[in-house]
């Protein structure tokens, strides 16, 4: 066997060139990495540390074997380019990283240099194989290190027998203790409370417990536990400060003077605050608000229809729903008025969210809203509406689009009330008023409105189709109503009334102001004739 390499190897002689080779060959044997010779891609020379590397039968070695079986796959196109572009003696490779694919056991990582020589007189090359296999090993064991002392959980190992093995540095600032004073320790020292790893291991998932702290605080942890080659490893998440932010957050939602509930998709309530509970008092789990068939009413009084649910149009839509003023009857029949928020736990998956609704509770607003809305067009001493709110119907009536037509103006003014007044006081006047005009109003058909102009001084109007027949019946109980004595302490009082009609004609041309004045015209001619009289206007 001859073996020479490098610049000038034709001039050396084959006495020197064995010579080399002999030597080659012994100090290849001594070394730790693999080293082979291969020719025209079969392996001529092998040293010991490549047949273990290989996993082949030491008697059998690796003479004879092609060079490609030992390579993996992967890396074949790599090591078939490398050595093409080996062409003259003394050629070297770059070392490479290369997988070496083994007959019996798993691949290796090696990093390979290849060099030109002469083997036996022929070319052939040298390969020289570094195993990687302990260098990453170490790399990733480092990089585990690292990654341990940067989680946020605890990483505790413990031994069979229970003592600390490794100690990360969450451990140390969720504990209060150093890895110098816990390494080798009780694990139930360091944590505080005792723990069986195998027994936690063995049931598997995670344990909500309370471990000590250095200083005797407590740390609500959550613990799992793994079975290693070395023993267990215990994982523990630090839990305190989420269990103290969700008893503020507790605190906090139970104080609030919203009611705060959380309902599932098709909108049964799953959980609610206790100012909830007050607002829907009488309302079970079973038939909670906002579930389909819960009656709910606008902001006028009007049922919503359930595509116009705002629980259901947060759902469908995915949309916020605020400030919406809704109604809600409790089981004792009182109607409680909400200014309602809808809004999406998880609105990246509208149909599998719950829906989270803060309301708070506006009855007492909407009522007072509601008198006040009532006194701008009602008449405080008898409740009947006022003028303003009688013109603005009698307009709307004679609209060209109204859809319910006036048929009648009949201004009414009560006789004799400052003859009442002279002779029982004001206080009776109103009474006498006030009980007329309820008398009045009973008399009238639904749909018909009777108001209060001033003083002594009321207007009816009559809707839809009536002729002359019936408003003169109709005129009739009136003035029946308003006869009626009347008890005002020890005293009974009568009163009549004057009545002026103004009739409205299919092509009537006349404005609100027009019918109303031909009213009042023909009342005064009413009056003029006596006391509970009628006159109808021209």
């Amino acid at each position: 066997m001859v073996c020479t390499a490098g610049k000038g190897s034709a001039d050396v002689g084959p006495d020197a060139a064995a010579l080399f080779q002999q030597r080659f060959v012994r100090l290849a044997e001594m070394s730790s990495d693999g080293i082979c010779v291969h020719q025209d891609g079969r392996i001529v020379f092998a040293n010991p540390a490549a047949v273990r590397w290989m996993g082949v039968d030491p008697a059998v070695g690796l003479i004879g074997r092609r060079l490609t079986e030992f390579v993996h796959a992967d890396s074949m196109t790599a090591v078939e380019r490398r050595l093409d572009g080996l062409q003259r003696d003394g050629d070297s490779s770059r070392p490479s990283e290369v997988v070496m694919g083994r007959p019996q056991g798993s691949a290796r990582d090696v990093e390979a240099t290849s060099m030109r020589v002469e083997w036996d007189g022929r070319p052939a090359v040298v390969t020289n194989f570094r195993d990687l296999t302990t260098v990453k090993t170490a790399a990733v064991l480092k990089y585990q290190a690292a990654l341990l002392d940067h989680v946020s959980d605890a990483v505790i190992g413990v031994s069979p027998s229970g003592e600390v093995t490794s100690w990360n540095a969450a451990a140390e600032i969720i504990y209060g203790h150093t890895a110098a004073q816990v390494l080798g320790r009780a694990v139930n020292d360091a944590i505080g409370v005792p723990v069986d790893a195998e027994q936690l291991s063995t049931r598997g998932g995670a344990l909500h417990t309370t471990h000590v702290a250095a200083d005797g605080s407590p740390r609500a942890v959550r613990v799992s536990a793994a079975v290693t080659d070395g023993g267990y490893v215990l994982v523990c998440a630090d839990l305190t400060a989420l269990r103290r932010a969700e008893r503020h957050f507790e605190a906090v939602v139970t104080a609030m003077d919203a009611g705060i509930a959380v309902f599932s998709g098709d909108g049964v309530m799953e959980s609610a605050n206790p100012t909830a509970w007050r607002i829907f008092e009488g309302i079970t789990k079973s038939d909670a608000p906002f579930a389909a068939d819960i009656p709910l009413f606008d902001a006028e009084g009007r049922p919503i229809a359930p595509p116009d649910n705002p629980l259901r149009q947060a759902v469908e839509s995915g949309i916020p729903q605020t400030e919406r003023t809704i109604g809600i009857d409790r089981a004792d029949g009182h109607r409680v008025w909400l200014s309602v928020s809808v809004r999406l736990l998880a609105p990246d998956h509208p149909g599998h969210s719950q829906v989270l609704c803060t309301f708070v509770d506006v009855t007492a607003q909407k009522l007072v809203s509601e008198r006040l809305a009532h006194a701008v067009d009602h008449d405080p001493l008898t409740g009947l509406p006022n003028r303003s709110h009688a013109l603005t119907r009698l307009t709307a009536s004679l609209a060209p689009e109204a859809e319910t037509r006036v048929s009648a103006v009949l201004f009414i003014d009560m006789d004799g009330v400052k003859l009442i007044n002279d002779s029982y006081g004001h206080s009776a006047g109103d009474v006498v008023l006030t009980t007329a005009a309820t008398r009045m109003g009973d008399a009238l058909r639904d749909g018909d409105v009777i108001a209060r102009l001033a003083g002594d001084e009321f207007v009816v109007l009559l809707f839809d189709c009536i002729d002359r027949p019936g408003i003169d019946r109709l005129v009739g109980d009136l003035h029946r109503a308003a006869s009626k004595p009347i008890r005002y302490r020890k005293a009974e009082i009568t009163i009549t009334a004057s009545i002026g009609v103004a009739a409205v004609v299919s092509y009537d041309a006349r404005d609100a102001s027009e019918l109303l004045a031909a009213a009042d015209a023909a009342m005064y001619a009413a009056k003029a004739s006596g006391p509970g009289q009628t006159r109808h206007a021209p």
